[in-house]
């Protein structure tokens, strides 16, 4: 776990942004990764690309040796069968990466806001809808509300999951539970039934916020703040002094009116699997 970020400036909370995503998705999610943090760019990959995509969270390459260094690392990602994910900042280098990324195969699918705050600046208290218990993922039967419902929300914007992705979800979760020096899940039950999950990563020094997902029977109940707060009030009572996550448009209105800014954009690039020739 790094050192708890304290610098609330725009600089500061750009900086918290960048190091909670490396280290979240590096070395901090649902699923165990090998990670790569180098001098020039911090990415992970599974020992099995079908399970989940590999990511690149960060780069700094030189100009000189750009194409090298693509080459190497895409070379992997082909070897694992990856299909690979890149987050793309405005302040990552070369100037030029976007069209280096676009002429071997990626191509952007979205753009996701870079958001931080002051977590000084939350209630103190989360407001639950009626009917609704929020839990923290602490036992077996947590562990499979949670990965059931990030399972069905992935397949329901993607195309279904590899049969082995609870399981390896489930496993590695396992390990986590409870107050987790770096890491909090949450479910949500309406009326007894799994209906949300929300996640806190501090593994960058900031109360990282993910899996925020909400079952669309359950939505427009004030379920998805409800655990945006659990979340970000439990990072706050674990010593974060700087919320940090990345927004889509639709979770975007909801963490402004918390008190989240925009400092930056980042560009989702996909890279399809490679096919291998025989």
């Amino acid at each position: 776990m790094r050192p708890i970020l304290t610098d609330t400036s725009p600089d500061g909370l750009r900086a918290a942004i960048e190091a909670d995503i490396v280290a979240s998705r590096l070395y901090n999610g649902d699923v165990p990764l090998e990670a790569h943090e180098e001098a020039d760019v911090a990415w992970a990959i599974a020992n099995d690309g079908r399970l989940v995509r590999p990511v690149v969270a960060w780069a700094g390459f030189e100009p000189e040796s750009v194409e090298r260094r693509l080459d190497e690392l895409l070379a992997v990602v082909d070897e694992r069968r990856g299909r690979a994910l890149w987050w793309l900042a405005p302040h990552h280098t070369p100037a030029d990466l976007t069209e280096r990324l676009l002429r071997r195969g990626f191509r952007q699918v979205d753009d996701t806001a870079g958001m931080a705050m002051d977590l000084a600046r939350l209630p103190d208290a989360v407001d639950v809808p009626a009917g609704v218990r929020i839990e923290l993922v602490d036992d077996a039967d947590d562990v499979d509300a949670y990965v059931g419902l990030v399972i069905r929300e992935k397949e329901a914007e993607h195309r279904p999951l590899d049969p082995d992705a609870a399981d390896v979800r489930r496993r590695h979760i396992s390990g986590r539970l409870g107050n987790d020096p770096e890491s909090r899940r949450f479910v949500a039950r309406l009326d007894g039934q799994p209906v949300a999950t929300s996640r806190l990563s501090m593994a960058g020094g900031a109360a990282g916020l993910y899996t925020v997902v909400t079952l669309p029977e359950a939505r427009g109940l004030g379920i998805a703040r409800a655990m945006t707060l659990t979340a970000l009030l439990a990072g706050r009572e674990a010593g974060m002094r700087i919320g940090a996550l990345q927004a889509t448009e639709m979770g975007q209105r909801i963490y402004a009116r918390l008190g989240f800014e925009e400092l930056f954009r980042y560009k989702l690039m996909v890279r399809p699997r490679a096919v291998r020739r025989r």
